[in-house]
């Protein structure tokens, strides 16, 4: 049996014998502070596992999923680590595999201007919000280690976003660039002024963050009738509580995305 290891702990184990999986995808999702792997079953996620950054031990946990779940295609998108180490791996899957560029086919339009410089975490989740909400103009924001904010026209087209600093980032740099401001490690904010400086800094940073995500929300639903408004990322169990009620969670809106164009060009080759 599959056992998570080095730091990973799982969060969807199996639920049904390998006689009932049809089309099995395995999606590696390799981002700046943190590696996901998620298997579907053509469109239903069955296992979920994600822990810290670290090449070597993340490969063989994905060596360990391939063998378990007998994979037929996979996808890997990275933000940080090279495609190179998962190679070796990867020649025993029969069906697609496919390493997420700009040069992948998508099932939506991409209108970015440079598309060999958007990250293919924030195509994913754009493509997610597809297959969540279809036909819908969705706002995604993906509270990671930077925020983003991406714009779905009609469930068809995505047409760019904005990026912003992270929790993280902003409570180092206000440390980095002060000569006497704490590094905040375990913020807890409050809704009036700070009385000590690290009421203040989380006060800031967080109630700052809060303000900037709603300011968006905002401006977005006033330009996009009946649109859908999606948070995803690290951060988004945290932050889904202190946003406005028309939010939508879902923390595996990346693999979501990642799977369908798995599966768009699973489509296209057969």
């Amino acid at each position: 049996m599959l056992q998570s290891c080095c730091k990973f702990s799982n969060l969807r184990p199996k639920n049904k014998p390998f006689s009932h999986y049809l089309n099995m995808n395995l999606i590696i999702d390799i981002g700046n502070t943190a590696c996901k792997l998620a298997v579907y079953d053509d469109n239903q996620l069955i296992y979920s596992d994600k822990g810290e950054t670290e090449l070597v031990p993340f490969a063989m946990m994905a060596n360990a999923v391939i063998k378990e779940y007998n994979v037929q295609n996979c996808i890997i998108a990275s933000v940080s680590l090279p495609f190179l180490p998962f190679s070796g791996m990867l020649k025993g899957i029969p069906g697609t595999i496919i390493t997420l560029d700009a040069s992948t086919p998508l099932p939506i339009i991409n209108r970015y201007s440079t598309p060999h410089t958007l990250g293919s975490d924030r195509i994913a989740a754009a493509v997610g919000a597809t297959v969540l909400f279809p036909g819908t103009s969705c706002l995604i924001i993906d509270a990671g280690t930077a925020i983003t904010y991406e714009y779905v026209k009609d469930g068809t087209e995505y047409l760019g976003g904005n990026i912003s600093p992270g929790i993280d980032i902003r409570f180092k740099a206000l440390h980095k660039f002060t000569s006497r401001l704490p590094m905040v490690h375990d913020p807890k904010p409050t809704d009036d002024f700070g009385l000590t400086t690290t009421e203040a800094l989380s006060n800031g940073v967080v109630n700052g963050i809060i303000y900037e995500i709603n300011g968006y929300i905002d401006d977005f639903e006033k330009k996009n009738v009946n649109s859908r408004i999606i948070l995803t990322g690290g951060g988004s169990i945290y932050l889904s509580k202190k946003l406005k009620n028309t939010i939508f969670a879902e923390p595996n809106l990346v693999t979501i995305g990642l799977n369908r164009i798995l599966n768009y060009n699973v489509l296209k080759e057969n």
